[in-house]
């Protein structure tokens, strides 16, 4: 009998528009996604994207990360910038340099040339360093200059750190949004029967997995926003998903993401070759990327094996200010030559709003 415990991390990532009066415009469209938001994690990307709204010669962008939204800036505890490292940008069409002080990043344009309002910008950088607070959100000021150092536009954009085992955060940044996750424990999931009644909000402990028998767990997620342009949540686990620490490994599950398909049982020859298989599923029919509703064609039960790139498993690209739950899945599923263990894994899920 092989034993499998699965610890469930809910990563969320918040993108606020924080409006306030300025002597300039106010960049639309403005978020930050992070690429894991646990507190105090290394080697973190902090992804910038905004959309202009005054026509100018953008000279530099400031971002300024602080504690709060408004009045004097306090550089959120444990955060370094110092280290990080501008990706290949969009928009702004000149080659760039920067400068970093810890809680600071700014871009000069080498050659600034006019940018013309409604132009999307995005600007990646990686090798960020999460503030060590906990359960905490902050605020990242956004200010496009021309060669005068006057303000062109500007916005406030937010985010979240999260612990270890934390599962939910909520924000109210002159807009709301909260993220839940629930365990379900009976019922069905995409088609498939639940048959997991020990699952909770942060685990899923498969327990005995035995030769021909399938384990099915699933959770309920609830997004809460009024954002105007919506929300996607990812998911995403290391690859191979479960290991035992002893180089015994549950592969992920064949069917992709962009493919899900039916769940065929492990047939591999060689231990630790598709000798045992974990994946997902979502009830979701409105997925924003490739076919919407491939999961759930065709009566459902469709599956996918995670990746350590983020898919999505819900999206909506509007407001859900009442909210919207989507029901996810889980299965795991061994042959006979699948080395006996205590397996274990991590599920990342992201949650971004934009604004």
């Amino acid at each position: 009998m092989n034993k499998l415990f699965i610890t469930i991390m809910l990563a969320v990532t918040i993108m606020a528009f924080i409006s306030f009066t300025v002597f300039a415009g106010t960049l639309s469209a403005a978020k930050v996604t992070i690429s894991d938001s646990r507190a105090g994690q290394t080697g973190i990307n902090h992804d910038f994207s905004f959309t202009t709204a005054t026509t100018g010669t953008i000279a530099s962008v400031t971002f300024q990360y602080c504690t709060t939204a408004a009045g004097a800036c306090s550089t959120p505890n444990g955060l370094v910038t110092t280290s990080g490292s501008q990706g290949s940008l969009t928009g702004l069409g000149a080659s760039t340099t920067n400068f970093a002080s810890n809680g600071n990043i700014i871009l000069t344009v080498t050659s600034p040339i006019s940018v013309s309002s409604g132009t999307a910008i995005v600007i990646p950088y990686s090798n960020i360093t999460n503030p060590t607070s906990i359960n905490s959100s902050f605020f990242i000021k956004i200010t496009t200059k021309d060669g005068n150092a006057d303000t062109i536009d500007s916005t406030t954009v937010a985010f979240a750190t999260l612990g270890s085992t934390s599962i939910a955060v909520s924000a109210d940044v002159g807009a709301t949004f909260s993220v839940s996750l629930a365990a379900v424990t009976s019922g069905f999931v995409n088609g498939a029967t639940i048959n997991l009644g020990s699952t909770t909000a942060a685990t899923i402990p498969f327990s005995s997995l035995s030769t021909g028998s399938t384990k099915i767990a699933a959770h309920d997620i609830t997004v809460t926003s009024n954002s105007s342009g919506g929300y996607v949540i990812t998911v995403k686990s290391d690859n191979p998903p479960l290991a035992d620490g002893l180089n015994n490994n549950i592969d992920k599950f064949t069917g992709t993401n962009a493919t899900p398909s039916a769940w065929l049982s492990p047939a591999g020859s060689s231990p630790n070759a598709n000798t045992g298989f974990f994946g997902y599923t979502t009830e979701s029919s409105s997925l924003c990327t490739g076919s919407a509703n491939r999961f759930t064609v065709s009566g459902g039960n469709k599956w996918a094996g995670p990746e350590t790139t983020a898919y999505e498993i819900a999206c909506n690209t509007g407001s859900v200010m009442s909210g919207e739950t989507t029901r996810i899945g889980w299965q795991a599923e061994v042959n006979n030559l699948q080395p006996a263990g205590s397996y274990t894994g991590t599920v990342i899920l992201v949650t971004t709003p934009t604004y």
